[in-house]
Order: structure tokens, then C-alpha cells, then sequence
């Protein structure tokens, strides 16, 4: 193709999702997308394919495919049709996660797929913001919604509606999505306009033209990778022994993920769906490529994936995924580093924070969600950064003018966590203390990793100090652990102390 044709068409279809995004967060309702913008898009071609994605959340778009593909398997889809879905074990992530699938047509052809996933504050389940730290069966966590149709031939299906009416927030559940459909909307809309601009013929070539160019210049990078095989073994903060297995085999131009051995699913929310391990995947090798290479279906076909089924990082229905779409899929990135760095020393950093730090407050009025970020891990290059969100996780944080103008909810303390990064010739990154008195009687629900051991680091630098979640009654202080769910008092605060990341390299005196 053209190479200046396929330019100007590459930036004007990967302008669609970024506008669809910044359409979404404008008209959101709930703090979660429009001040964290906790929401993903993406545009697939007719065939499926993911041609473009907007730098939104790595984890909502490495999954994303598998939900369109379980989408389309279940529901027949026509001009001025949407789709819903949240269901993990059809291409989901976790239930508060609802995908809205739309699909574009040009004189009555189908030209392809409008797709955005956004994180709802609440979607139902035994407690407010649908991760509780104690959940053993999916539908704890709430409202489970398989593809069904929420507008067909261009009208709302009321009854689908209905199916948030059990979620707390009802309101502002039903304005998020609304914001989501029509998000979906302008896509379609724009994407037309590319067609109307540049021709059928013209886009349709530039598709393959990008799979192609990306799929080769993938396949390039791995290709001066070393090959062999590398492993990695790491555990679980859980009540019992939790293993995470890799074999990564590099040959030629293809790379091997192989989870065998990784432990059982376990009775608890750590287990991590099967399209949520994909894209823990998808997100290191993307980070391994060059920038300037266009994110798409095409750097996808050099990576092979195997997870046995039952595992923790592909289990079985009914098992709860809350935590596993947001503190395992951050184990399993610093898993694939660490087997990978055997290969590239020089370019992989230590390891960053490894959780999300998930913290839930709420009561049936209200619902605030937080993912605090904390250390990144330094690399050969230079320190960590400190305070930031990392790997899976691409939020904001939650201004403390909108938590408390939204949510009953006080700020006594949003700092730094000085000195938590590990120490070396490069420094891990700090992290956070972010610490919230409560003002009404609510629920805490807090889902986090790395409170037992902190990040490591790497080539000789110290490692990061590890988390803390702690609880405080007038003067007395509890310590939460990584994992809880219990009702809390009007005036008891919450501390959230995030790890630091790891350092790089030692310090020769």
C-alpha cells in the first residue's frame, strides 16, 4: 500500500477509539470512568480482528477480542443493534467490567465492530462495589450478564435495562452505560466518515495492510530475542500455597507461554479468567516491541498460549474472578519479566508494585472505587517512578475534591511513601499513603498483593517494602492483611500504604 495513504489512514482510524474514549469519560456518570477513566475501546474488523486500539487499559484490551468473538457466536447482530456482556467465562475480565459491542455497516455490508468496556462502580453481589474480599462463587460478585441485546433495530430493550435494577446506584449504573452506547455511537459514525473520505476499497486494503506490517515487525523483535526456554515460579499471597508456573520458549520468530504447572483454582476470587492471562501476555510483548508499532490483531499471531483448565489462570465456572482481573493478572506480568530477563538483562526493569491496591467503600447509597497506584521498578536506563499506576492498570487517581464533593468520605492523608523503593545504583519507584475517615456507616472490601514480601529487585538492587492496609479506631491500629470484607463505623479510618518498586543494580563503594 501507499506508504503515505496508509499513514494518514493508520492516524485517522486510531483516532476513532481515543474519541470514543474521551466521548465515554465526558458523558459517564460515576467518578470511576469520568475522573479514573477506568474504560477501554477498540475497533475490530468485520472478520473479528482488532485493528485499532485507543492507550486505554491494557487489561479490558487484551481480553477484549475473546468477548466479541463470544458475542457474535451468541447473538445475531443487525444495522442500529448493541450487545452487553460481562460474563468472564465468555470473554470477560470481572462483572463490574460490562463490554458494549456494536456493529458498523456500510450499504448494508458489514463493515465491523465498535467495542468499549467500562468498569461500573457496583453491579450487584453480597457487597457494595461488587468485589468482596471473601467471594468463593462468581455470582457473589454480581450480576452475571451473558450477550444479550440492549438496543435492537435501534431501539432500547427495556427488559435488558432491568437487569441493573439489582445493582446499588441504580441511576448512575444506567447513565454509565448509556455513555457507553453512545460512545459506540460515534465510532460507528466516525468510522463511516473514513469510509466516505478515503473509499472502501482504500480501508479494507489498509486492514491487511496493518496486520500484515505489524504481525512481520512483531515477529522481527522476537526474532533477535536468544532462543531457549525461560522460567519463572512465583506465589500468591493466599491462605494456602499458590503457585504461578512459566516456560517461555522462544524459536525463530515465535514466542511459547506455557502456564502448566501453575496451581489448581482455589476457593476464593484470585483466579483469573482465561482471556485475562491472554492479555498479561499481550501486555509484555507489546512493551517488548517498538512503539511506533501499530497495536493490532497482527501482533498478536506470533504469540502462542497454553494454561491448562481448571488452573488458576484458566478456571472453571462457577470460580470467583473479582481479584483475578486486578492483583493476578499483575503477578503474572512480573512472572513473564522475570523469566524473560534471563534473556534481556539489560532492557527488562525489577519489578514494579505488583498489585492494584483495590480499595471499596460503600453502603447501598453509594459506591467509591479506588485502584492507588505506588513504586515502579528501576531499569538499566534510570530510577523507578513513584507514585503511578502500573502494567495492567492505566488509571487516574480520584481527585480528593471529587471523593469528597461525591462520597462521604473525608482525605486525612494523600502522600508519597517516602523510601519504599528499593535501593541500588537506580532506585525503585515510592509508593503511596493515601488514608480516608468515613463519615457514614459503610462496607470495606480490599483486594490486594504484596503485603507479605515486597517487589524484588534486579542485578543486585534491594527490594521494594511491601504494603500495608491498615485499619484505625480512635487510636487503636489494625492491620487488614492483602484480602478483606467487613462492615466499618462512621469516624474509622482506612490506610492504605502501597509498595515501593524495586531497584536496579548495586551500588559498588
Amino acid at each position: 500500500m501507499n506508504p503515505v495513504v496508509f499513514e494518514v489512514l493508520r492516524h485517522s482510524v486510531e483516532g476513532i477509539p481515543e474519541r470514543m474514549g474521551a466521548a465515554l469519560q465526558r458523558s459517564a456518570f460515576s467518578a470511576n470512568i469520568k475522573e479514573r477513566k477506568d474504560e477501554s475501546c477498540a475497533l475490530f474488523s468485520a472478520g473479528c480482528e482488532m485493528v485499532a486500539q485507543a492507550e486505554h487499559i491494557p487489561v479490558h484490551l487484551g481480553a477484549m477480542p475473546s468477548a466479541l468473538d463470544a458475542i457474535i457466536s451468541s447473538c445475531q447482530l443487525s444495522p442500529g443493534d448493541q450487545v452487553m456482556m460481562n460474563d468472564p467465562y465468555k470473554g470477560g475480565t470481572h462483572l463490574p467490567d460490562i463490554t458494549v459491542a456494536k456493529p458498523v455497516f456500510f450499504d448494508e455490508d458489514l463493515l465491523g465492530y465498535v467495542v468499549n468496556r467500562a468498569h461500573h462502580a457496583d453491579i450487584g453481589g453480597s457487597t457494595p462495589g461488587s468485589m468482596p474480599g471473601d467471594s468463593f462463587r462468581l455470582e457473589e460478585e454480581g450480576i452475571v450478564i451473558s450477550p444479550t441485546h440492549i438496543i435492537k433495530n435501534g431501539e432500547f430493550c427495556e427488559e435488558t435495562f432491568d437487569l441493573l435494577s439489582s445493582a446499588r446506584n441504580t441511576k448512575e449504573r444506567k447513565g454509565d452505560l448509556r455513555a457507553q452506547i453512545g460512545a459506540n455511537e460515534l465510532g460507528a459514525r466516525e468510522l463511516s466518515e473514513v469510509i466516505d473520505k478515503f473509499g472502501l476499497h482504500e480501508y479494507l486494503d489498509f486492514i491487511d495492510s496493518s496486520l500484515i506490517y505489524s504481525e512481520e515487525r512483531t515477529r522481527n523483535t522476537i526474532d533477535r530475542i536468544e532462543d531457549g526456554t525461560y522460567s519463572a515460579v512465583s506465589f500468591m499471597e493466599w491462605d494456602e500455597e499458590v503457585k504461578l508456573c512459566l516456560r517461555t520458549t522462544v524459536k525463530d520468530d515465535t514466542i511459547y507461554f506455557d502456564f502448566d504447572g501453575t496451581s489448581e483454582q482455589v476457593e476464593g476470587n484470585i483466579n483469573a479468567p482465561l482471556p485475562v492471562t491472554l492479555s498479561a501476555v499481550y501486555y509484555v510483548v507489546r512493551c517488548l516491541i517498538p512503539e511506533d508499532i501499530p497495536m493490532n490483531q497482527g501482533v498478536y499471531q506470533p504469540i502462542k498460549v497454553s494454561a491448562p483448565e481448571g488452573t488458576l489462570l484458566n478456571p472453571e465456572y462457577p470460580a470467583a474472578v473479582s481479584a483475578g482481573n486486578v492483583e493476578t493478572s499483575q503477578r503474572v506480568v512480573e512472572l513473564i519479566l522475570d523469566a524473560l530477563r534471563a534473556a534481556l538483562p539489560e532492557k527488562l526493569p525489577a519489578q514494579s508494585q505488583g498489585t492494584m491496591n483495590n480499595l471499596i467503600i460503600g453502603n447501598e447509597r453509594f459506591t467509591y472505587y479506588e485502584t492507588i497506584g505506588g513504586g515502579s521498578g528501576a531499569s538499566s536506563l534510570g530510577d523507578g517512578a513513584s507514585g503511578v499506576h502500573v502494567h495492567m492498570t492505566n488509571t487516574l487517581n480520584t481527585p480528593i475534591e471529587s471523593i469528597e464533593h461525591e462520597y462521604p468520605l473525608r482525605v486525612n492523608c494523600y502522600k508519597l511513601r517516602k523510601n519504599s523503593g528499593g535501593g541500588g545504583l537506580f532506585k525503585g519507584g515510592d509508593g503511596i499513603v493515601r488514608e480516608i475517615e468515613v463519615l457514614e456507616d459503610a462496607h470495606l472490601s480490599i483486594q490486594s498483593e504484596r503485603r507479605i514480601e515486597g517487589p524484588r529487585g534486579f542485578n543486585g538492587g534491594g527490594d521494594g517494602t511491601a504494603g500495608s492496609n491498615l485499619l484505625f479506631i480512635d487510636s487503636k491500629e489494625t492491620d487488614l492483611g492483602g484480602h478483606v470484607s467487613m462492615d466499618i463505623k462512621r469516624g474509622w479510618r482506612v490506610r492504605i500504604e502501597t509498595p515501593g518498586g524495586g531497584g536496579w543494580g548495586s551500588v559498588e563503594i
